[in-house]
């Protein structure tokens, strides 16, 4: 999970592209999706939000549990707070001028 910053608008574009010229080729490409979590989406208890690495986060449990219950923790939790969008549309709503450096954490935190 990382904010709209050069490096996700690199990510997106690249698997967009891979998965249109598989599909071109004949391949078969499922439809990539976006997720998008608004700020200030509270996070479940039994969940806990990591800062990987600059503006890289995942979602892990804050307490021991199965593969399977931290996949439907994970399920309920997207369906409920995600905004789901193809690549394309994502790229429509998120201009690469609108990107930010994700050294910048000040300015991406308060958007």
């Amino acid at each position: 999970m990382q904010p709209n910053t050069f490096s996700m608008q690199e990510i997106i574009r690249q698997n967009y592209d891979e998965a249109i010229e598989r599909e071109e080729e004949g391949g078969s490409a499922e439809t990539p999706f976006v997720f998008t979590i608004p700020k200030g989406t509270p996070i479940p208890g039994h969940l806990i939000l990591i800062n990987e690495y600059l503006a890289r986060f995942s979602l892990q449990p804050s307490r021991a549990m199965s593969l399977k219950e931290l996949n439907r923790s994970l399920d309920e939790f997207y369906d409920k707070n995600a905004i789901k969008e193809t690549p394309g549309d994502w790229i429509d709503g998120h201009p690469y001028e609108d990107a930010l450096d994700e050294g910048l954490d000040e300015t991406w935190m308060a958007k």
